[in-house]
């Protein structure tokens, strides 16, 4: 029994003395030297491990700490790493050379920065030519763990900020030929996952991924790294996906790229999107979708977006053409209640506005709106008209036309119009004013009456007959006023007459002095 105790505290020491020779190898020879050397040949910078341990469960590995890579003074764009984790074959450690199966960057931090004009600096990571080829040792690949890329807005005058991040990088890590490669990258910006890959040389640093399913609560992370908060009226109702190439320009410090964009459910507040696709292309500080394609109450739409971020505000502007659209239920999500309008609308619009305030406060642009087969509900214009004339009523307290159009600057909440025009029947409107985001109407034009029913109109108000244009029909002034809830009409028929008197006056002097001799008989 004393023998076998002997025999096992012989073996323990000579566990121990090996596992001691192990430790002073792997911290005292070439292999640390060659891990550094590798890894500064692959970023391009010096990289020096301060602190190395050892350990040997669940299998031989060292972990390099306090590492360094390049000028660590910099906040961005710079390069980190928290540790480095070694692990080698520990078969080979006694046999003149050591094979070591794999170099973990863990914690990799890429930072870039944006300045205050929109240039992208980012880490120099180009590989640099091999100083020594000492061939006892071999590296069979370098990984990337809990990798991450943080960007950091610079201001004039002030320190930068970290705005966005890209976090839990992986990423098998290859030196080209005159570049460096990151291949089967898995990441994810907020709870989005993303796979890809990432190139880098002299002259350009490149990023392709792919996101399957960005969620709501993902595009705060997303948009911040373009450089923007997230507007409050913009969220996402089912998870979109995104393919894009990335690039930024070392020579120019450029940042482009292109991609795509599928969203089954978009809500724009108050507004709501479905079925968005649209290519998207980035230069600099401008992010354009286009053909930008989605379903909007029951109408069609293909135009363009533009983002355009940078200093100041962010902004957007849109080119829009949009078909059979549900004009009831548009205007019904636009302003929270219904309109009273019915038909199907063709709307071309140019449009623009900020992204920090909600659409009704800040759009502004043209508008070019044409309904056709519908109805004013609520809306007795026919009928006032009607009223005026004396005519027999046969209109309700609704308004069907077959078409409503007009051009209408938006601004200030409200819309301006010279050209709004209503065909209701034998009534034909043309009017012109401001229609507010609040439904106050001021509006004041014309209200013609076809000449069918001018006869019927005539028997009634037999100075109605002055007013009969050459094609027989009567031009009546009109002024709507009020709200599109309670609306007012005013027909000033009195005012209409003695105008009418007037211009038969002056039409009979007119005649009379081209009489041959002129002047009075």
């Amino acid at each position: 029994m004393r023998r076998v105790a002997i025999a096992g505290v012989v073996v323990l020491a000579l566990l121990v003395l090996a596992a001691l020779a192990v430790r002073q190898s792997l911290r005292q020879g070439p292999l640390l030297a060659a891990v550094e050397e590798r890894l500064s040949e692959a970023l391009g910078q010096p990289v020096t491990i301060g602190d190395l341990s050892v350990s040997f469960v669940p299998r031989v590995a060292l972990t390099g700490r306090a590492v360094r890579v390049g000028d660590a003074s910099e906040q961005a764009p710079a390069l980190d790493i928290q540790r480095i984790r070694i692990l080698p074959r520990t078969g080979t450690l006694f046999s003149g050379r050591a094979d070591i199966e794999e170099v973990q960057l863990d914690g990799l931090t890429v930072s870039v920065l944006r300045d205050a004009d929109g240039q992208w600096h980012v880490p120099a990571a180009v590989p640099a030519p091999a100083t020594t080829t000492d061939g006892r040792i071999s590296i069979e690949r370098v990984r990337v763990v809990n990798g991450r890329v943080l960007v950091f807005d610079g201001e004039r005058g002030e320190a930068p900020g970290e705005t966005g991040a890209i976090d839990d990088i992986t990423a098998h890590v290859t030196i080209e030929e005159g570049g460096l490669r990151l291949s089967d990258v898995t990441a994810r910006i907020g709870g989005a996952q993303i796979a890809g890959e990432a190139r880098t040389d002299a002259s350009v640093v490149r990023m392709a991924f792919t996101a399957d399913a960005i969620e709501d609560r993902d595009l705060p992370q997303l948009l911040r790294l373009a450089g923007s908060d997230r507007p409050e009226f913009l969220r996402l109702q089912a998870p979109a996906s995104v393919t894009a190439d990335l690039r930024v320009d070392r020579s120019s410090l450029r940042f482009s790229g292109e991609g795509r964009l599928s969203a089954p459910q978009v809500a724009l507040d108050p507004l709501r999107l479905e079925r968005f696709e649209a290519p998207f292309a980035i230069q600099g500080n401008r992010l354009s979708f286009k053909p930008a394609t989605f379903a909007l109450y029951g109408g069609t739409h293909q135009g363009t977006l533009v983002v355009h971020f940078g200093r100041g505000v962010p902004r957007w502007t849109m080119e829009s053409r949009v078909r059979e659209l549900d004009i009831a239920a548009f205007l019904a999500a636009l302003t929270g209640r219904d309109q009273r309008v019915d038909g199907r609308a063709d709307v071309t619009a140019s449009l623009q506005g900020r992204i920090d305030a909600a659409l009704d406060q800040t759009v502004r642009g043209q508008v070019e709106l044409l309904v056709t087969n519908g109805v004013l509900r609520e809306f007795p214009l026919v009928a006032a008209v009607n009223n005026a004339l004396r005519l027999a009523e046969t209109e309700g307290r609704d308004t069907r036309f077959e078409r409503l159009s007009g051009t209408f600057t938006l601004s200030d909440a409200r819309a301006t119009t010279s050209d709004l025009r209503v065909d209701a029947g034998h009534v034909n409107v043309r009017v012109g004013g401001t229609i507010g985001f609040d439904r106050a109407l001021a509006l004041r034009g014309t209200a013609a009456i076809a000449a069918e029913r001018v006869a019927e109109a005539v028997a009634r108000v037999r100075e109605l007959a002055r007013l009969r244009s050459p094609g027989g029909e009567i031009r009546l002034p009109l002024s709507i006023s009020g709200t599109a809830d309670a609306p007012s009409f005013d027909i000033d028929l009195m005012t209409a007459i003695e105008e009418g008197l007037g211009d038969e006056l002056k039409r009979r002097l007119r005649d009379l002095f081209k009489r041959p001799g002129g002047g009075l008989p």
